[in-house]
């Protein structure tokens, strides 16, 4: 497999037609089919079916469509490492959602020492961010608990409650709600609470019912605003001018923590420099 036969396969992909994908590619649509024939040939399987408008993956088309995206990311990552080399030096750094302000005024900060750094930065759950660590996609990241990770220097930035958001008319008035209440609503909340949320409730001898899952607590916070339960999110992602209405939950500690997490192992000086003014070193 050539690099450029993955970017052409996701291409036709994404525009829904060879055809298509060649105009967007600006080349004819003879060599771009030829492409992928050699392509399926080289793995002896049938990627995609070609309809009258539109192509249709096979189950192995879908697979090679993910590992594509990984493969080319990977690719990309690879220039620009190369690129770095013979220019000035980048910071690949990770943020999730809830820690952008607080990560960009230490950017800021470390940019006004060091005005020569480029910064990459990345944003994404902190599932997303794991991976790209583990990948070796970003240096330095902050993620959010509970997580397990392996073979990485970790160090706790902030330490915050979760608590229960929802519509003023699902959540009491009086500023905080009962695990024992909270366990009769429909919960939302990010996959990685699931587990953590449901010891919590077994150790008060209840149950709960987790309506919705989701990858992003962004997403949680918009189907809590559209009245379909209660998300159970960290309390600085609440902003007074949410539709939203922010409880304490009593009766449980359900607590999360800001990590700053990077490789310890060939980690750039400049990157370790960073971590340790992050840290306050």
């Amino acid at each position: 497999m050539e690099i450029r036969q993955l970017e052409y396969f996701r291409a036709i992909v994404d525009a829904g037609t060879i055809s298509a994908a060649a105009r967007n590619l600006h080349m004819t649509q003879p060599p771009l089919s030829y492409q992928m024939k050699l392509l399926e040939e080289e793995l002896q399987v049938k990627l995609f079916v070609r309809g009258t408008r539109n192509i249709t993956l096979t189950e192995a088309g879908r697979a090679l469509y993910v590992r594509a995206g990984s493969l080319l990311m990977m690719a990309d990552v690879t220039r620009r490492e190369v690129i770095k080399v013979s220019r000035s030096a980048t910071l690949h750094i990770g943020m999730t959602p809830s820690t952008v302000e607080m990560m960009v005024e230490k950017i800021a900060a470390f940019t006004y020492l060091h005005p020569e750094i480029h910064f990459d930065i990345h944003e994404g759950s902190t599932f997303t961010l794991k991976d790209e660590l583990e990948n070796g996609v970003v240096d330095v990241t902050t993620l959010r608990t509970p997580i397990t990770l392996n073979g990485f220097a970790t160090a706790p930035l902030v330490k915050e409650p979760l608590v229960a958001m929802g519509l003023p008319e699902k959540l009491p008035e009086a500023g905080s709600i009962a695990l024992e209440q909270l366990s009769k609503e429909h919960l939302i909340l990010s996959h990685r609470y699931r587990s953590y949320m449901l010891e919590g409730f077994e150790k008060a001898g209840l149950s709960c019912d987790i309506y919705y899952e989701c990858a992003d607590a962004r997403t949680a916070m918009t189907l809590a605003q559209s009245g379909v339960g209660i998300a159970i999110l960290p309390a600085s992602l609440y902003h007074s001018n949410d539709p939203v209405q922010a409880c304490a939950i009593s009766g449980a500690a359900f607590r999360t923590e800001i990590l700053l997490a990077w490789r310890e192992e060939k980690l750039p000086e400049i990157a370790r420099e960073f971590v340790r003014m992050v840290l306050g070193e």
